[in-house]
């Protein structure tokens, strides 16, 4: 993916992003739907070195969160509660809204993301997180089930997920 000459890169809320996600990726749990945040946030890093949201991901037990969605979502949404997108009159879709942020290179990978794990459930795309190292060195001294909000750092996201890019393609 090459950006164009002089077209900076965006920033989109995570708010935005997951009404995005749910946009494109049809109804899903509030654990699917934060796992594919999490994924998007590190390709996006990986690709790009720069984050397209500003939350941190927590390393919580069913794998990495972001606190301001899961606190937004919390009282509509248990962790395997079904969300879907619900268009609001008069507000912009979520494609217009990203469109309106992000470059196309940008679109284009958060599309990849969605359409590469989409097709797993939240509880495949949790497994998936526990096996990798970002949130398993967040985890560090705490057992399975103990409470834990670590952030995992954006730099350990961004090094282990380019790996992951370049290693296996």
């Amino acid at each position: 993916m090459a950006l164009k000459v002089n077209e900076p890169l965006g920033k989109v809320d995570s708010l935005d992003l997951a009404e995005y996600v749910l946009f494109k990726g049809g109804k899903m749990s509030n654990l699917k739907l934060q796992k594919l945040l999490f994924y998007i946030q590190a390709y996006h890093l990986a690709y790009f070195e720069e984050p397209v949201i500003d939350d941190e991901f927590e390393a919580w037990v069913h794998g990495p969160v972001s606190r301001k969605v899961f606190a937004a979502l919390k009282n509509s949404a248990r962790l395997y509660d079904v969300l879907s997108y619900s268009h609001k009159e008069g507000e912009d879709t979520p494609d217009k809204v990203l469109d309106d942020h992000l470059t196309d290179e940008q679109i284009e990978a958060i599309d990849d993301v969605i359409e590469e794990f989409g097709t797993l459930s939240g509880l495949q795309l949790e497994k998936l997180t526990h096996s990798e190292d970002p949130w398993i060195n967040a985890r560090r001294g705490y057992a399975p089930a103990d409470p834990c909000d670590k952030i995992i750092p954006k730099d350990e996201i961004l090094n282990y997920y380019r790996n992951q890019l370049y290693t296996n393609s």
